[in-house]
């Protein structure tokens, strides 16, 4: 009877500590997050979505491990991005967290990797190598869809494994010129925090226009974004889907209407990519690097200087003259001279 009770404790016992490191897990996969995916200093945050797609050469095939580990190390190193929406098969997420963990104690320091992908049969495992969110997908044309989704059951298999679930809210172009104040922000967290049972550790708002991930929307009027108050944002990141395809600007554009409704970053859809690069990892990392690197620049932006030269002669300002002649002769050709751009072989004029 007495070892019988012992027993009893002890499994007791190591229950409850077991439950206790889950619920610290969610709690440090909550405060990662929120304070990668919001800046203190205003700035919006850009992170990538990347499909680890497996090769289908066997040397290639081979050759995987590394490519992942460079992959890493441009998405935190070069292009600085401040989290990973990651899908793909397991191992290779675990090779992409573990070349992350490697950095820790460093700089730049890891990055949270959320995942997107559908297999839900994956997220204890993606919980033990240190994935810390997972997206989960909302498709409504009113809050009250809400209820009849799969958030709940979601976000309560998510919690329990130590994982946040970052709900999607996937609005028809239609429903979402609707949202015209804040109020319906407003509300769609109050649902949010209702069903998931505490406030979520961010929301990610995917807006399904015709044709986004297409180059000849340039000229097309955008859709209204749902404007985010400063008492949400304030406390939780709220991100805006970008999935215009790269060139023109075009995502430069498209991140600049999401911070001035109130965003506090974006989620760099897969789509931005051109179709060429997908297959091909070690493109798809440039790519980002290059893109996100551009994005959060700011030389040449918003510097400017007053100087006083006392020389008899500028030599830069001479040397400028110079080049204007130059120019002006037309041995360079016309600026209006039509140039052929190739965006399926990486040529983009800006992101």
């Amino acid at each position: 009877y007495l070892m019988k009770n012992w027993f009893l404790l002890n499994l007791l016992i190591s229950d409850a500590f077991g439950f206790s490191a889950i619920s610290d897990n969610a709690d440090l996969a909550r405060n990662r997050l929120n304070d990668a995916l919001k800046s203190l200093s205003g700035k919006l945050t850009l992170s990538p979505e990347i499909d680890i797609v497996e090769p289908r050469d066997p040397t290639a095939l081979l050759l995987q491990r590394p490519a992942v580990n460079a992959l890493s190390e441009q998405i935190r190193k070069v292009a600085k991005a401040n989290a990973a929406w990651l899908s793909g098969t397991t191992s290779e997420i675990q090779t992409f967290c573990e070349e992350q963990e490697e950095a820790r104690g460093r700089f730049p320091s890891p990055i949270p990797i959320i995942y997107c992908g559908e297999d839900q049969d994956e997220w204890k495992e993606l919980a033990n190598i240190g994935v810390c969110g997972v997206m989960v997908q909302c498709k409504i044309s009113s809050l009250d869809d809400l209820e009849s989704t799969e958030l709940k059951k979601q976000s309560e298999q998510a919690l329990a494994l130590g994982l946040q679930p970052i709900p999607e809210i996937i609005l028809e172009a239609s429903t979402a010129c609707t949202w015209t104040d804040e109020s319906y922000m407003e509300n769609l967290l109050s649902t949010l925090t209702s069903i998931i049972e505490q406030e979520p550790a961010s929301i990610v708002l995917t807006i399904k226009d015709k044709d986004t991930n297409t180059e000849g929307t340039d000229g097309e009027e955008s859709t209204p974004l749902p404007p985010v108050p400063e008492s949400i944002s304030d406390k939780i990141p709220v991100l805006g889907s970008v999935s215009v395809m790269a060139g023109g600007n075009r995502i430069g554009t498209e991140s600049l209407r999401w911070k001035e409704a109130g965003y506090t970053g974006n989620v760099l859809r897969k789509t931005c990519l051109p179709p060429s690069f997908t297959q091909d990892i070690s493109l798809v990392g440039r790519f980002w690097s290059s893109c996100i690197g551009e994005l959060k620049s700011t030389k040449s932006k918003s510097f400017t200087f007053l100087t006083r030269n006392y020389m008899d002669k500028s030599k830069p300002v001479e040397w400028a003259k110079y080049q204007k002649s130059v120019i002006d002769s037309g041995a360079l050709g016309s600026a209006e001279d039509n140039v052929s751009i190739n965006a399926d072989s990486g040529d983009y004029q800006g992101f």
